[in-house]
Order: C-alpha cells, then sequence, then structure tokens
C-alpha cells in the first residue's frame, strides 16, 4: 500500500513537472466551444438590406468563458462583410440561446456564402494573434441579394429594354418569330424538322462591375445549344459565354474571347438534367476576372484574357455547325423565367 502511494504522489509530481494534464479532459483552461445552429438568410435579399443570421453555440470546455461569435458573408467577387462580434459568456456545457449577428447593407447583387466563427477572444484584425478560432461553419450559396427579377409576364410583347433579332446563325438562322411569351415567361422556339433557332438581346450595352443571371430551362433538342453571354461584334473580339447543350447530359461551356481569340473555354458537367426543370446560370464579370456560377455554386474562374468593354446581353437557342445536325421531330423550348443584370 505504501508502495503504491509513493508510486502515485511520484506520477502526480512528474506531471507537475512536465506540464501535464492531472486528470482527462480539459482542465488545461483551454477554452472550447461548438456551433450547434447556424441559420444564415435563405432565398433573396433586396440590394440594400444587411444579412441576419442566427447562432447558438455550447461551451465544451471545463470553465466558464467569454466567447466571440463572427458572422461573414463573401459575395461574388470574393468579396467579405463581417458583422459586428457578439460576445457570449458561458459556463461549462451550457448553450446559449439564439444570437442575432446582421451584416451591414449588401448592394453587390448575386449569390453570398456565410460563415459563422467561435474566437476565443475579440478579434482585432488581421495581425491579431491573440484570438484563436475555435469553431467555424461556412454555407455556400446561402443566399442572393437581387432586385424582384425583371418579369416576362403579362403581355405577348418582351419586356422593355429586350428586342428579339432576325440573322445567321450556326447551320441555320435565327428567326424573331421564333420568340413568343407564355405563362409569364419567354419562349425561344426551335422549330420541328429545321435548324433554325431563336434569340433575345437587350437594348443597352452591360460592362464590368456586375452579375448577370438567368433562370431557365433547355430543350432536349441535342446537336443545339443555348447560351447566356455578353457579346460585342465583331466575332471573337468581346464575349463571356455559358453555353448549355440541349441534352440531358447536363455538358456546359464556360468560355471568353477578347482581342480577336478564345481566351478561355472549359467543358464542365451539370450534376443535374437541365431538360428537366429551371435553374439559375450567371456569371460576375469583373474588370480583369469572371466566376461562372450554376445555381449559386461557383463553376468555373478565369483571371485575365477578359473583355474591357460593355457588350449587349443575349440569350439565344441554335445550331452550331460544330455539333451534329439533329432535327428535332417536334418543336422544342426554352423557357425563360427572368433575367437579372
Amino acid at each position: 500500500m505504501a508502495n503504491s502511494a509513493s508510486w502515485l504522489l511520484a506520477l502526480l509530481t512528474l506531471s507537475v513537472l512536465l506540464g501535464l494534464p492531472a486528470g482527462c479532459g480539459d482542465s488545461d483552461g483551454v477554452p472550447r466551444a461548438e456551433i450547434t445552429a447556424f441559420e444564415p438568410p435563405k432565398g433573396q435579399v433586396s440590394p440594400g438590406d444587411p444579412a441576419e443570421a442566427l447562432v447558438r453555440i455550447r461551451n465544451t470546455g471545463s470553465e466558464a468563458h467569454t466567447f466571440f461569435v463572427g458572422y461573414s458573408v463573401r459575395d461574388g467577387a470574393g468579396e467579405w462583410r463581417d458583422a459586428p462580434t457578439v460576445p457570449v459568456e458561458l459556463e461549462p456545457g451550457d448553450e446559449s440561446g439564439e444570437e442575432t449577428l446582421v451584416t451591414p447593407p449588401l448592394e453587390a447583387p448575386g449569390y453570398y456564402a456565410a460563415r459563422v466563427s467561435i474566437w476565443s477572444e475579440e478579434p482585432k484584425g488581421e495581425d491579431d494573434t491573440g484570438a484563436e478560432r475555435l469553431a467555424e461553419q461556412e454555407k455556400e450559396s446561402a443566399f442572393r441579394v437581387s432586385d424582384p427579377p425583371e418579369e416576362f409576364a403579362e403581355a405577348d410583347a418582351l419586356p422593355p429594354g429586350w428586342k428579339a433579332t432576325d440573322r445567321k446563325l450556326g447551320r441555320g438562322k435565327i428567326h424573331s418569330e421564333n420568340v413568343s411569351t407564355q405563362d409569364g415567361k419567354v419562349r425561344l422556339t426551335l422549330p420541328a424538322d429545321t435548324v433554325e433557332g431563336a434569340e433575345i438581346e437587350s437594348e443597352k450595352l452591360h460592362g464590368p462591375g456586375s452579375m448577370y443571371t438567368a433562370r431557365l430551362k433547355v430543350p432536349n433538342a441535342p446537336s443545339s445549344i443555348t447560351g447566356f453571354f455578353l457579346y460585342e461584334p465583331p466575332d471573337f473580339e468581346s464575349e463571356i459565354d455559358i453555353e448549355v447543350f440541349n441534352e440531358p447530359s447536363g455538358k456546359v461551356l464556360f468560355t471568353t474571347y477578347t482581342g480577336g481569340k478564345q481566351t478561355h473555354t472549359k467543358e464542365k458537367k451539370l450534376p443535374f438534367d437541365p431538360t428537366k426543370d429551371f435553374h439559375d446560370y450567371a456569371f460576375f464579370y469583373g474588370e480583369d476576372s469572371v466566376v461562372f456560377y450554376v445555381d449559386g455554386k461557383e463553376m468555373q474562374r478565369y483571371k485575365g484574357g477578359i473583355p474591357d468593354k460593355k457588350m449587349q446581353l443575349y440569350i439565344n437557342s441554335w445550331y452550331p455547325t460544330w455539333l451534329e445536325t439533329k432535327k428535332p421531330t417536334s418543336d422544342r423550348y426554352t423557357d425563360i423565367e427572368w433575367i437579372e443584370h
């Protein structure tokens, strides 16, 4: 018994000398915490409004501590906007109530990522080494900053600022008569037994510093594509292009042209059949970069080789010469629910 007591005393002494914990858990006093709930905004936030989030945290350490909860959102250009941190004092094992964190007003349209962090101390800036991030959660495409989208609604005509075009394109021609409105949507028709197509274009020119988004459903018409793009002639001089293959495969191209040549192109695979339902296709046009999104998820990013002039915005469905010709046996349709820019 004496030997056992001497051995235990020696072990405790060694623990103190070596700075080791004498028991299990985190009795070293290091603060520990976890995020138990994080609810950023869902859906749409109007420009000029803040983005609120509800957060709950738990003290998983062995001592009472005042934690600092931070909340930030990131726009399509990669810029972060921070809400003021909120102090939360918790006893060991306790969970906080719902804390509301609010960003400054948000202006840039497009999808935003949202992130919540728990800090050991109040963070003072990037050079602060005293505050340790104890936990974090991030949600991509948590919400979208947007004006009410431009509706293609009530009449048999396109909304102001848009026109249907007539021109030769690919294997056939674009005809304005193939553009119509139905059930509150613009419809681009690929007529049966032809390689004819349809197109709408903006009357105004648009430049960098904006997010461009269209919600649309493409037809099942193999050998044709649907484009959503900025373009200004001559060909290959200025273009930023999303091209969705009109087929269930989910193939999509993200391409740019400037200075008389193609500067970037990449084929990707969508995680869905684009002929089955409506989806959001978007790109952020920066001063020297462009970022492409589908349903708010970043799909492709290019730096350099980007047009530097204002262009018209288009949506079209047509038959390019670089795809095998398969004429549809019945009329096929690209339906556009809204366009935002």
